[in-house]
């Protein structure tokens, strides 16, 4: 029988061992590891490629600044002859951009992208063969963005938009909706003077959204302005194929057969009355108009669709554009510094086309625009006469603007802000993606 202690011992002395090996080789701290492991140096791999970028200046051609960028000869024409299978080079407007590649080896071009605007790109290989052109158009997104705000003191509906932070959109987008809200509004509204502090709005639209957060287009789908405890519901409804507009929860167009006004964010230097102290001529008499504040050669739009009449000098008026509309009205701009391309006598206009861009000729301070309104030949105020509207939706296509109208205020009940909303039943669906006080 072995001895028992004699095997105990061995047990031990193996316990022993094994504690100590442990101990020895025992799992590694991987702080203390990092801390002992060799550093590489830093690598450096040369670019294979120089890149130069310029911008194409008014007045300069394309063969000039390819030229200024050593791609001259034969290799320029080849070029010129790929890109043309594109675009003409002579199409090409001031700030397109032109970007040159090169190889570092030997300088020679291996490519040329030319940024024809912020959808497409013309990219131009050089290979074995000479050079090969492909368009490259940026991916969009369909994006729908929900906004809304109420106006605070000392603020207009345009800084309210476009210093509104938490919107995610670029602030060139947000100054463009306004515009695009003004003239949806163009007949119902005046921005500069009927928007006040407290008054609302809430805009949902669609965009198609490029990888760098710019738009390529948008759509107003749904809008609704508060102004003065009044709601200015606007719903766009595009019958078919047929062009689009805006309308409010009954149908009616929100469309005028007159703008309201013929010139762009503007200030009212002188209205319209019976009686006014001339500047000029020193004495009292009728101002049968209304006169816009604007700068030199801001454009002039037609206030309706109609029929040029006159245009050329009278008197006092300056250079003068008259236009006959239907049911009677005619309108005069005066005071022009000159006349859009085409506009003559007998030549027809639409509504919003630029017709001339503001003087001071004539009896004129200062460059200014002077407009009037007549009907059958009876001076009007054109800021307080009731004029006819568009028509409204046709009979039988109630049923698709029923349809639309429905889709349309689900979206803006999106936007929950207290004490407005457009149908008496709301459906929630989510968050706004924007709102807040403005």
């Amino acid at each position: 029988m072995a001895n028992p202690y004699r095997v105990m011992g061995l047990i031990g002395a193996a316990g022993v061992v094994s504690w100590a090996v442990a101990s020895c080789s025992g799992t590694p701290d991987p702080v203390a590891t990092r801390a002992r492991a060799p550093l590489l140096s830093a690598l450096y791999a040369r670019p294979v490629e120089r890149v130069e970028t310029r911008v194409l200046e008014p007045g300069e051609t394309l063969d000039r600044l390819l030229g200024s960028a050593q791609i001259t000869g034969t290799e320029l024409a080849n070029l010129l002859l790929a890109l043309r299978e594109h675009k003409s080079p002579r199409s090409l407007r001031p700030g397109v951009e032109v970007t040159v590649r090169r190889w570092v080896s030997d300088g020679t071009p291996r490519a040329v992208e030319l940024r024809i605007n912020a959808d497409s790109t013309i990219r131009l290989e050089r290979n074995a063969d000479g050079w090969e052109g492909t368009v490259a158009v940026t991916p969009t997104t369909v994006d729908t963005v929900y906004l809304s705000g109420v106006i605070r003191d000392g603020r207009t509906l345009y800084e309210a938009l476009v210093e509104n932070d938490a919107a995610d959109v670029p602030p060139a987008e947000r100054a463009a909706l306004v515009v695009e809200l003004a003239e949806i509004y163009a007949y119902k509204l005046d921005f500069s003077h009927d928007i006040q502090p407290g008054d609302s709005y809430r805009v949902v639209y669609e965009r198609e959204a490029r990888p760098d957060g710019t738009a390529r287009r948008r759509q107003v789908l749904v809008a609704e302005l508060v102004s003065r405890g009044s709601s200015y519901p606007a719903v766009y409804f595009s019958p078919g194929d047929d062009r689009g507009g805006y309308y409010d929860l009954e149908g009616r167009s929100l469309r005028g057969l007159f703008r309201r006004y013929p010139v762009d964010y503007v200030r009212i230097t002188s209205s319209f009355t019976w009686r006014r102290y001339h500047p000029v001529l020193g004495i009292y008499r009728a101002h049968l108009g209304t006169d816009f504040g604007a700068p030199p050669g801001t454009r002039v739009r037609a206030t309706g669709d109609g029929t040029v009449i006159f245009a050329g000098r009278r008197g006092g008026y300056g250079n003068m554009i008259e236009l006959r509309h239907p049911g009677g009205y005619t309108t005069r701009y005066a005071h022009l510094r000159g006349f859009a391309r085409g506009i003559r006598r007998g030549r027809a206009v639409a509504q919003g086309q630029v017709i001339g861009y503001v003087g001071s000729t004539g009896l004129a301070t200062g460059p200014h625009l002077h407009y009037e309104l007549r009907k059958n030949g009876r001076p009007l105020n054109a800021r307080t006469a009731k004029l006819p509207g568009a028509p409204p939706i046709p009979r039988d296509q109630r049923d698709d603007f029923e349809a639309v109208l429905g889709q349309r205020i689900v979206l803006l009940d999106r936007i929950q802000m207290p004490g407005t909303q457009l149908a008496g039943t709301t459906t929630r669906e989510g968050p706004a993606r924007v709102s807040g006080e403005s």
